[in-house]
């Protein structure tokens, strides 16, 4: 091969190399945010257990390191909205079931809120391991709703004292600080 036909190999594997990298750039992401966004949800869930549950979280871990901050934000967003949607259904769940199935749904509870840590530090790859910064509490509502208010935040915090209760009897470490997102 003469030094002409090196020449034009090489720069045709540099463009092929520079073709690729940039399909990587901007393709990184694009069409696992639906995949992720569904896989969390189903863990959330409890519909994945064992073995596949962490593989799930380390899925949704390697898919938000491939994304852009305008899709990890898609991600965290809607875990945060189905976190809190779960939490309240369980609080509700609890607060109507009678003392015989309590148990079990603390227990579902326990394992959701597990995998929802996991899945809280999985979506944010700007995270130093520690949890968030608890919010600032909210301005004291008026007299007249005030007595519902101290009825359902006394009603919440004796669902997370059991919660958290039956997770140490259970030696189950519990984010307790996602009880309140």
């Amino acid at each position: 091969m003469s030094g002409w036909h090196k020449s034009l190999a090489a720069l045709a594997l540099v463009m092929l190399l520079a073709a690729g990298g940039l399909w990587w750039l901007f393709m990184r992401g694009k069409g696992v945010v639906d995949e992720t966004l569904a896989l969390q949800t189903r863990l959330l869930e409890g519909k994945v257990t064992g073995r596949d549950r962490a593989a799930g979280v380390a899925m949704v871990t390697r898919n938000v390191d491939r994304m852009d901050r305008g899709d990890v934000k898609k991600v965290r967003d809607a875990f945060a909205k189905e976190w809190r949607r779960l939490n309240g259904e369980a609080f509700d769940e609890y607060i109507a079931a009678g003392d015989e199935d309590r148990e079990a749904l603390l227990d579902r509870d326990i394992s959701r809120a597990v995998t929802a840590g996991e899945l809280w530090f999985a979506t944010n790859p700007w995270s130093n391991g520690q949890p968030p910064k608890p919010r600032k509490p909210k301005p004291a509502p008026s007299k007249t709703g005030q007595a519902k208010v101290s009825q359902a935040a006394q009603l919440f915090e004796a669902y997370r004292s059991a919660l958290l209760a039956r997770a140490k009897k259970r030696d189950i470490s519990v984010p307790d600080w996602l009880l309140g997102l």
